[in-house]
């Protein structure tokens, strides 16, 4: 049984990124790791009663990837779930599988502001609202969505009310909005290449280089669509700087903030982000051959294209 777990447990954290996204995270199948390596150092025996609190507390994360690493253990005959008992281990555990090097309550907090993001843009959280009612949405303790919100705060997205409110700044929140911001940036960054005043940071392409590519050897999942929307938004930041002009970067960064929320909530498949990726690259081997007319057209093709996917559905909801 334990063999069983463990090759199930190291397939689960070794999709590469073009497999389908069905199955348990890496945060379920990392956290399903660790559980089994806590019971094997505790000596746990059959029958033993696994508390999802004690668990939640241990390993600082919520209720709901508990909930999922526990559903895998029982899927993969580990432990097995009782009427009113909750979940109980089966027999002893003798051997368990290294655990992937993941941050559990990054991760947790990660999940929880894609969950966020979602909710605004199917309009199921209001623009005003409460810790108290996100807490009750997503199943979260008070500490993970105080982390959450103030990281939000950072990047701008929300800020605090007095008392515990909080209220969520406007977003692109429609498909018309959507479409108008592809219309603009479809105008605009292209230009940014051909400027006269355009001075390439080669140190920042490096970096912005080196970031895609390891970035498109990662096993997708959807915790990932934070850091690339920041990969992605760090890219056209990055070239809008390069412009020299400062009221194009000004309007470049407007834009990054508007659409953050909408980019949280990913949903045009791990093909996307690769052609994505490539696209990226594409222009920035145009720029550092010095071929700037040619790295526009490349951005035309680049945003035409993310626009034929990403414009929201009309009848999607808006936040209210």
């Amino acid at each position: 049984m334990v063999a069983r777990t463990k090759t199930k447990l190291a397939d689960a954290a070794t999709r590469d990124a073009g497999a389908p996204t069905r199955g348990p995270s890496r945060l379920q199948a990392d956290l399903a790791a660790r559980i089994l390596r806590l019971l094997k150092e505790q000596g746990a025996g059959p029958g033993h009663h696994l508390v999802e609190l004690d668990l939640c507390q241990h390993f600082g994360v919520s209720r709901t990837p508990v909930r999922g690493a526990l559903k895998l253990l029982a899927e993969q005959g580990a432990v097995e779930a009782r009427a009113n008992r909750g979940f109980v281990l089966l027999e002893p555990v003798v051997a368990a599988p290294e655990a992937d090097p993941v941050n559990l309550q990054e991760e947790d907090d990660q999940r929880l502001a894609v969950a966020i993001a979602q909710a605004r843009n199917a309009g199921q959280l209001a623009a005003d609202c409460t810790q108290q009612e996100i807490m009750r949405l997503f199943d979260a303790k008070l500490p993970q969505v105080l982390r959450v919100l103030r990281k939000l705060s950072t990047l701008g997205l929300v800020e605090r009310k007095a008392g515990n409110g909080w209220t969520f700044l406007p977003s692109i929140d429609s498909a018309r909005a959507q479409a108008e911001s592809y219309a603009f940036r479809h105008a605009l960054e292209p230009a940014l290449l051909i400027q006269p005043t355009f001075t390439l940071d080669k140190e920042w392409l490096a970096d912005s280089r080196a970031k895609h590519l390891a970035f498109r050897k990662r096993r997708w999942r959807d915790v990932l669509a934070i850091e690339f929307y920041e990969m992605n938004s760090d890219f056209h930041e990055g070239l809008a700087r390069c412009s020299g002009n400062r009221y194009m970067l000004a309007a470049v960064q407007q834009q990054i903030q508007l659409r953050r929320f909408l980019n949280y909530n990913w949903e045009y498949g791990v093909a996307r982000v690769v052609e994505s990726i490539d696209e990226h690259l594409e222009i920035l081997d145009a720029l550092e051959a010095g071929r700037n007319e040619h790295a526009a057209a490349l951005m035309k093709h680049h945003l035409t294209t993310s626009a034929h996917h990403g414009v929201m559905n009309p009848d999607h909801a808006k936040p209210k």
